[in-house]
């Protein structure tokens, strides 16, 4: 029944792409090439004929002024925007920064986007018939959910003083654009604002700027949209908790944007959810601001790119290419679509910023190339940043800083255009190409010592005209040793290749008893963990949410703006004789390392005697990086009465006075022989 299920499936989606293929050929008229079709990009039902298909060009000016070139299909030179308005975008999105250059004029880089380059990119898409989003990042250089730094001539003002001038930068930057011919759809009141606004951290004093922002953009033109920009989208509850923070603080806006990078943010089903939520509970207009994704793993500049798979903390779960690429932005595009009535527009993140100059490490002249893109980043600021910007932003550390994001663009290294490009085309009317298989699934099973272990005979595979297959694999046979022979805990990969040929992994997890209860904290709540806090700050709970959870859905967590110290323990009291590992894992952010963040082990003899293990932690400060701490080879003997199992929680706030967080999560003491 399911082989006759899934092959009805593919009948059904490949008579609907053949139908809207034959339509794309009548109705795609701003298309580049209406016969150049090389990929398959399944249609999304439904899609309103205002919806916003948009692109941040921010940093186009300065990529052209260091002499980078695009061309259309047909090979000859072109204007980038224009080709984005052919493959089917309406409305473009520029960032706007203060005053983003040092006081004798060196650029910080970025695309140096102040007031006048956004008149200029505002002209030229209006030009072209293309609605105009303004972000304004109330800063001097990038404002995210890492940073949000005020701007240096607002360093010293007091707080109303900071609110007048955002009003007046507002008031002053609306009227440039207008005079310039720019007519403003939509104004971003700061972007990925999740950690604060213009220097200041705090929920009520962030409200307060967002409400001066919205009063400066109403006074001026009724008309222009609202929306506030926050990322992390899929952190469970937590944009509903920033939504309900700006309706207890009656913000006036219009759409709720978010960021959301397939390879960062997870699954796009979850996606949907949120923003379901966030436009039933709130009744905003939903929209994603920025997302991206690569069509090649190379780098075109010599700089290393932002989104790569030698990164482990990145997943992506489509193909890097072209096609994987168009896939995954069509995907967002149906998840804020299928929010009926609600969901608006999705804006890809600098689809043109290719390199000055294609970099090949393979040629004889890549030095050559490197120097002269170098040369093209400082002095046209087409880098993401110059060193100039070190005295105004700390991240800033290295002299030669390029690019990044070559890899994500809409264009390949030399400035051709990809059939990527049409994304927005095809997401309303469909593309087909050749059969190609989009993601293989990977599974995860878990094996236990001594135990019946075996890995799965199939696997699913996921098509690009919808269909989904479950394909016998072939494991390797080195991995299946590994697996067969392997005695400790932890995790290994096996790989092996579908019955088509096609790449996939299996992730083995090697689990053993845990004597500790609760572990995981997946119960919900504290207890059996005891809490030692003499400091009685840092408030340790333990939380629900799976984007913070290193697995499951709970961590123990601790958070405050001050300085904090505490413990959780838990006695195991019956133990049998054997060897011992104790783990767990942190992550935190705001941390000044070495913490004091550490796992402990006391064994208690019956004789009245202890003896301590100690294993400290060397927190990231990166969200979703997580620190295991383990310590190893623990002997229990008959002399053993009790064990004590402490994390010891401490943390000193290492910058800008935000506090310090941090989360423990999967702590196990395992038996391992």
């Amino acid at each position: 029944m399911k082989k006759i299920t899934a092959m009805f499936s593919l009948c059904v989606w490949t008579l609907v792409i053949s139908v809207l293929s034959g339509c794309t050929k009548k109705q795609t008229v701003s298309t580049i090439n209406p016969s150049w079709e090389k990929i398959s990009v399944l249609p999304v039902m439904d899609i309103s004929d205002d919806f916003m298909m948009g692109v941040d060009v921010s940093s186009l000016l300065s990529v052209e002024a260091s002499g980078a070139k695009f061309y259309g299909a047909d090979g000859k030179p072109a204007d980038p925007i224009a080709l984005l308005k052919a493959g089917g975008a309406n409305a473009v999105r520029i960032r706007v920064w203060n005053d983003p250059k040092t006081e004798d004029g060196r650029t910080y880089g970025g695309g140096g986007n102040d007031i006048n380059v956004a008149c200029k990119l505002g002209k030229r898409a209006m030009d072209l018939g293309m609605k105009v989003l303004i972000d304004f990042h109330y800063s001097d250089f990038w404002a995210d959910s890492k940073r949000q730094k005020a701007p240096k001539a607002w360093k010293n003002f007091k707080f109303d003083e900071k609110q007048a001038a955002i009003r007046e930068f507002t008031i002053n930057s609306l009227t440039k654009l207008k005079k310039a011919g720019v007519r403003v759809s939509m104004v971003q009141m700061g972007n990925e604002i999740d950690n604060g606004l213009c220097g200041e951290i705090y929920d009520a004093e962030v409200c307060y700027l967002l409400k001066t922002a919205s009063r400066a953009v109403r006074d001026f033109d009724r008309n222009i949209k609202i929306a506030v920009h926050y990322t992390d989208p899929l952190a469970e509850n937590y944009l509903e908790g920033k939504a309900t923070m700006l309706e207890k603080n009656k913000v006036d806006y219009d759409i709720f944007g978010i960021s959301y990078y397939p390879y960062l943010h997870g699954d796009v089903k979850q996606l949907y959810i949120v923003l379901r939520k966030i436009a039933n509970f709130y009744n905003k207009k939903v929209m994603v601001m920025e997302v991206a994704y690569p069509f090649t793993d190379s780098d075109g500049d010599g700089y290393k790119n932002a989104a790569t798979t030698s990164d482990p903390g990145l997943k992506f779960n489509y193909p890097i290419t072209v096609e994987g690429q168009a896939i995954a932005v069509r995907d967002v595009i149906e998840a804020v679509a299928k929010v009926r009535g609600a969901g608006i527009g999705v804006f890809y993140w600098e689809p043109a910023w290719i390199p000055p100059q294609h970099y090949d490490i393979t040629k004889i002249a890549s030095d050559l190339v490197f120097a002269y893109n170098s040369n093209c980043w400082l002095k046209n600021g087409s880098g993401w940043a110059t060193f100039s910007a070190h005295g105004y932003d700390k991240d800033v550390k290295s002299k030669v800083n390029g690019g990044k994001w070559d890899n994500q663009a809409f264009f390949d290294f030399d400035g051709n255009v990809l059939d990527s490009i049409n994304v927005w085309n095809y997401a309303k009317y469909g593309s087909v190409g050749k059969r190609k298989v989009v993601r293989v699934n990977e599974p995860t099973v878990k094996f236990e010592r001594n135990g019946k272990n075996k890995l799965p005979e199939k696997v699913k595979v996921i098509y690009n005209d919808g269909s989904k297959v479950y394909e016998t694999v072939e494991w390797d046979r080195a991995g299946l040793d590994e697996v067969r022979n392997k005695t400790s805990l932890g995790q290994c990969k096996v790989r092996g290749k579908t019955i088509n040929g096609d790449d996939v992994t299996c992730i083995v997890n090697f689990v053993g008893s845990n004597l500790l209860v609760n572990g995981n904290f997946e119960s919900g709540k504290i207890k059996p963990w005891n809490i030692s806090n003499d400091l009685g700050r840092g408030k340790p709970e333990v939380v629900r949410n799976y984007e913070n959870a290193k697995q499951g859905l709970f961590y123990a967590t601790g958070w405050d703006p001050d300085n904090f110290d505490f413990t959780l323990w838990q006695e195991i009291k019956v133990v049998e004789k054997g060897t011992y590992n104790c783990f767990a894992f942190f992550e935190g952010t705001g941390v000044r390392n070495p913490s004091g963040t550490c796992l402990m082990v006391e064994i208690k003899k019956k004789n009245g005697t202890s003896v301590t293990f100690m294993a400290n932690a060397d927190i990231p400060n990166q969200w979703k990086k997580f620190d295991r701490v383990e310590i190893p080879s623990i002997e229990i003997d008959d002399s053993v009465e009790s064990v004590i199992v402490k994390i010891r929680m401490k943390a000193e706030y290492a910058k800008f006075g935000k506090g310090a967080w941090l989360v423990c999560d999967d702590v196990n003491f395992l038996l391992v022989k």
